[in-house]
């Protein structure tokens, strides 16, 4: 699948220039293309990234919903490794501060897990010891509300008296997993990332169905994390894992799947690509090791 990787590239800085002459790219794609850039030194991708990032700064800003305002934070917060653009502070504080006003969440698990992941990943720009503690906070209160063993995750946070539980979606345990396993990389509290695990596990039997394509695509995403979570001994020596199983295998699987889809090479093509690129990383972490 790694020869997969050019042509979307392709396609990808095509539809980020394209949407730059429009008004704004779509964030994930960014965050591909400043992942291609980090791997190839590439100069049209450096120069299409910084065409993107003044339009990027004003939609960013007026973007509400949480799902969005997230990957943005997520991919100013890659950015500024690279970038000494003085916008990127206000926009991370921004984006910030307009997700941490939705906690604590009381709707859909996804959204709030998936400002928390962002969050968790932006800390190091900010005051970690206040944001850090925080954030571990909303997620520990939305596995409390949200979580049930041996059924995942909800859909939607029981808050009230009512207990109607509505089993969560593809999303939802991916985005759920991808913020525990975030927590895990800031804590090392290994209940992070073993639940992490818990959760891909029940969302097994959902991600090779699920009409969701960026759910599937962020999926292989988290499967990829906790791959590399097994390549490391010392983490399977002190965690309780899933016995017999290859994540990188089932990611593998999954994007093989998802490589026919009309929405690879279109509208999804940013995210698609960030899951190969994140797939190939772990195996050649697994070559190199196997020598």
């Amino acid at each position: 699948m790694s020869d997969a990787l050019e042509p979307i590239t392709a396609i990808v800085l095509a539809s980020v220039t394209r949407d730059g002459e429009r008004g704004a790219p779509e964030p994930l794609a960014l965050a591909f293309l400043l992942r291609r850039y980090l791997a190839t030194d590439r100069d049209d991708l450096r120069d299409a990234l910084g065409d993107a990032l003044a339009p990027a700064f004003a939609h960013a800003a007026r973007e509400t919903r949480g799902l969005e305002c997230a990957a943005w934070l997520t991919l100013f917060a890659e950015a500024s490794a690279i970038s000494d653009d003085d916008r990127l502070p206000s926009a991370v504080a921004a984006l910030m501060a307009d997700l941490r006003r939705a906690w604590p969440s009381t709707d859909v698990v996804e959204d709030g897990m998936a400002s928390v992941d962002a969050c968790l990943r932006a800390a190091h720009l900010v005051d970690p010891q206040e944001l850090v503690p925080a954030a571990i906070d909303e997620l520990e209160r939305i596995v409390g509300h949200a979580y049930q063993p041996g059924d995942g995750i909800a859909h939607t946070l029981h808050t009230g008296h009512a207990r109607v539980r509505a089993r969560g979606t593809l999303g939802d345990h991916v985005r759920s997993a991808s913020a525990l396993l975030t927590a895990f990389e800031i804590s090392g509290r290994l209940p992070y990332s073993m639940l992490a695990e818990e959760l891909m596990q029940t969302a097994r039997r959902d991600e090779q169905t699920a009409a969701d394509f960026a759910a599937r695509c962020e999926a292989a995403r988290v499967l990829c994390r906790l791959a590399a979570l097994h390549a490391d001994e010392a983490y399977r020596a002190a965690a309780v894992i899933a016995p017999e199983v290859d994540y990188r295998a089932d990611a593998e699987r999954l994007l093989t799947a998802l490589s026919s889809d009309p929405l690879a090479r279109g509208p999804h093509a940013g995210v698609y690509g960030l899951a190969l690129v994140e797939w190939r990383e772990i195996s050649e972490f697994r070559i190199q090791n196997s020598d």
